[in-house]
């Protein structure tokens, strides 16, 4: 098996629809948004999957909102140089002809069946200088198409227009003249972690084992970005005996970071919890970690003799004056609890 038959070499956004897998309640809430016709803003760091989730919106919306004259439309805004660059493009996408706000209106409104616009990497196009007011046209647009779909409030002017919308921004949602319903993308679950590497190793012959599936957890912090380069060096070392997997990953992460993944920087610089890391080695190598020992106080010489032999003399003296087993049982629990207290008073006495 060649380094080419690695599933997790493939990096970056998520285009095949058989490959997304998680963020089930982002997604949960973005199409509730996107029913109320409200602009959709997806902020988080940088590789947290921002650009995955919104192809998969564009590629899953029509049946989520079960809308199949949906037309959805992706387009990376940072690639664009500027507002009149980004309106020709939608433009075009809809058969019309122009480079304004305006020509999208009139695309808008002579469009048979509903828009979807995802719009990816705004970061860019805002600190460009034009991002702001763009974004705040098409979400007046969106949030008013509701209005002109036969309510009683509806305009002449929006009479016919269906358009939805969801922008992808890295950082901190910025602020806008017009609300958007803000979802943050944050690290993966356990629960995420590991469907995302069962969908992975779907087609090979490779399994992790769930002390694999923890080594990566803890190793990249849940950030789907660091989750698969770490799975990477792993399926190596699952086909390369003696591949220093853990090594390999760290060594790439330090030299290639995302800028601004939550990633413990202890990580890299050795800090990390040393008994956790014993516990990644010992668990990716199939072997239960081992438990330090536990000393317990034990009683000695003449006290621990007298700790011992009260319980006995109690049942000992019981059997004798013919009790039967029952009351032997008794007498036993008594002598116990005596011993507790001599143990305890004594202790107290000599200061141990």
């Amino acid at each position: 098996m060649s380094e080419q038959d690695n599933p997790f070499i493939v990096r970056g956004r998520i285009t095949d629809a058989t490959r997304f897998v998680g963020r089930w309640k982002e997604l949960s809430i973005i199409f509730d948004r996107l029913e109320q016709y409200r602009p959709v803003l997806l902020a988080g760091p940088p590789g947290v999957g921002k650009s995955s989730l919104l192809t998969h919106i564009t590629q899953s919306a029509a049946e989520n909102l079960e809308r199949f004259d949906l037309a959805a439309f992706y387009a990376d805004l940072a690639v664009l140089p500027n507002a009149e660059a980004a309106y020709a493009l939608i433009v075009s996408a809809l058969g019309g002809v122009g480079n304004q706000a305006a020509s999208l209106e009139i695309a808008l409104l002579e469009h048979e069946g509903a828009v979807l616009m995802c719009l990816d990497r705004a970061e860019a196009a805002i600190a460009a200088g034009w991002g702001e007011l763009f974004l705040e046209r098409l979400a007046r647009m969106a949030r008013s198409s509701r209005l002109g779909r036969g309510g009683a409030a509806a305009l002449p002017e929006t009479a016919g227009r269906d358009l939805l919308l969801v922008v992808a921004v890295g950082g901190s949602a910025p602020v806008l003249s017009e609300p958007f319903a803000v979802v943050t993308l944050g690290a993966f679950s356990p629960a995420e972690i590991r469907l995302l590497i069962d969908t992975y190793l779907d087609n090979t012959s490779v399994q992790f084992t769930p002390g694999n599936l923890r080594a990566l957890n803890i190793l990249s912090a849940g950030h789907p970005t660091y989750v698969q380069r770490a799975a990477y060096h792993l399926f190596i070392a699952k086909i390369c005996p003696g591949y220093d997997w853990r090594a390999a990953y760290l060594e790439e992460a330090g030299e290639r970071p995302v800028p601004g993944a939550p990633l413990p920087p202890s990580v890299f610089d050795g800090a990390y919890a040393p008994d956790m890391l014993d516990l990644v080695y010992d668990e990716v190598e199939g072997r239960p970690p081992e438990l330090p020992d536990i000393e317990l106080p034990q009683p000695g010489g003449l006290r621990g003799l007298v700790v011992i032999l009260i319980p006995l003399a109690a049942v000992l003296f019981t059997l004798a004056a013919g009790g039967d087993w029952r009351w032997a049982t008794l007498a036993l629990v008594g002598g116990i609890a005596l011993a507790a207290v001599v143990e305890r008073v004594w202790g107290r006495k000599s200061g141990g």
